[in-house]
């Protein structure tokens, strides 16, 4: 197998497992976007305003959650583009 066509194997399986992933992380932030709305009624108003720092927390995590869907989306997309063109 010539070195090209090793490495179009090797970005198409990044793109495959970047797309899988991602999809995965998706299910996962719906799951715990559910998590963190019950949460939130929950403590939400606790007179130690913990239950703040908490939310802003979960809320941060939901944020990176996002970024890195669209990050391995996006890695999924070039790799399968540029794999196409060689």
């Amino acid at each position: 197998m010539s070195q090209l066509n090793s490495v179009k194997q090797q970005l198409t399986s990044i793109s495959t497992d970047a797309k899988s992933t991602a999809s995965g992380l998706a299910g996962f932030k719906s799951k715990f976007s559910q998590a963190v709305n019950q949460v939130q009624a929950a403590i939400g108003g606790t007179a130690s305003g913990a239950d703040k720092e908490m939310i802003q927390t979960l809320q941060a995590a939901e944020k990176q959650l996002d970024a890195a869907i669209t990050a391995l989306q996006q890695a999924s997309q070039s790799a399968s583009r540029f794999s196409a063109s060689l």
